[in-house]
């Protein structure tokens, strides 16, 4: 172990530096023109560094000058002082005393001390975390390939018997039909839900982006969705703007999105209700909404809806829903680098909201996404 090199710091912040070398995460603290000034102990087992190598030495010159780190740094020297430090980055990076590379994430923050800026990298390695996901979606691939083959078949003959003669003579058999082939349907679409979150939730469903119209997806939507509305009376109505309006999104992700909520409105909306799916512009690119008269979801439940394996909407002692719609709905809208908010006025029914930027932005290799090809 070498000398620790003396470096002058504030009272408070050699307090704070005593508290950041317990912290069970990798900690640097760099001052304004990036010198580092604090090298906790779990950063220097995790990059088999003494800090005395490193304290008062350019972090981003002379410890980390990889790519990725160099990223940080523009943000770093363009922010520091001036503007809050928020940004992160996840990558491979090749230990030299380690057999196969590690999966690292790195964090970036900042605080002032007697009016001084510092910034502040957490470093953190997930390879063990990213394993288990790369786990988690194999078998989750698995399972769901093992599943659809067998409920297309079923779906398949459902139809066949349907459309016979026999059967089509009688309504009340074309009845239990059609609901045993939309049941079969909405299961189909669970077990495609279920890979799709594990996926984005490992950051490893890249999304095909194409400039789209997202008036004329939202039409799509709503007149493929028609008949669903039909059989439980109700209205469905698109409302978009006169002028198309261009977004830059993967128009296969978003319309099952939009299809979730819609089907979510039709379940839980008025006899004779309507729903209205409507697309505006707003400050920050475009909002996409899903409006129902139906009963609303109470407030308590709010928070927690788009949770896997959540009740949506007012639940009846006993009930709960099984479904994954919300749960894809808020991981394909966050991919895009939007975000999902439910709205629920005193008056009553339930509005989704869905902000998307007009250009997804990318903090993070986590939340990347590869562009159309």
């Amino acid at each position: 172990m070498g000398q620790v090199p003396d470096i002058d710091l504030p009272a408070q912040l050699q307090l704070l530096t005593t508290l950041l070398d317990q912290m069970p995460v990798g900690v640097v603290v760099l001052d304004a023109v990036g010198t580092v000034v604090h090298f906790n102990r779990y950063e220097e087992q995790l990059a088999r560094r003494d800090r005395a190598e490193v304290l008062g030495t350019r972090f981003f010159v002379d410890v980390a000058p990889c790519m990725n780190i160099k990223a940080l740094g523009g943000h770093f020297f363009e922010r520091i002082g001036r503007e809050p430090l928020q940004a992160a980055t996840e990558f491979n990076f090749p230990f030299p005393f380690l057999e196969t590379p590690r999966e690292v994430m790195v964090r970036m923050t900042d605080f002032r001390v007697d009016g001084r800026p510092y910034g502040m990298l957490l470093v953190e390695d997930v390879s063990a975390r990213r394993a288990v996901d790369r786990m988690k979606e194999t078998l989750t691939s698995l399972l769901v390939h093992d599943l659809k083959n067998p409920l297309a078949v079923i779906l398949a003959n459902l139809t066949y018997v349907q459309s016979t003669p026999q059967v089509s003579a009688h309504p009340d058999l074309v009845e239990a039909l059609t609901d045993g082939i939309d049941g079969g349907i909405r299961l189909q679409q669970m077990i495609v839900n279920l890979l799709d979150i594990t996926r984005l939730e490992a950051g490893t469903m890249p999304l095909q982006r194409a400039v789209i119209n997202v008036g004329d997806l939202v039409s799509k939507v709503v007149g493929d969705t028609q008949g669903s509305a039909r059989e439980r009376r109700a209205t469905l109505v698109a409302e978009r703007p006169n002028e198309p309006l261009f977004a830059l999104l993967d128009a296969d992700v978003l319309r099952r999105a939009l299809d979730n909520l819609v089907n979510n409105a039709l379940r839980y909306c008025r006899s004779g209700g309507r729903i209205i799916v409507g697309v505006q512009t707003a400050s920050t690119g475009i909002e996409i909404l899903v409006s129902d008269n139906g009963p609303g979801i109470p407030e308590a439940a709010r928070a927690s809806i788009f949770e896997k394996y959540t009740q949506a909407g007012a639940a009846t002692p006993g009930s709960l829903n099984r479904g994954l719609g919300l749960t894809f709905v808020k991981l394909a809208v966050e991919a895009h680098g939007g975000d999902v908010t439910v709205e629920c006025p005193a008056t009553g029914g339930t509005t989704f909201r869905l902000k998307l930027p007009i250009e997804a932005e990318h903090h993070s290799r986590r939340s990347s996404r590869a562009p159309a090809t």
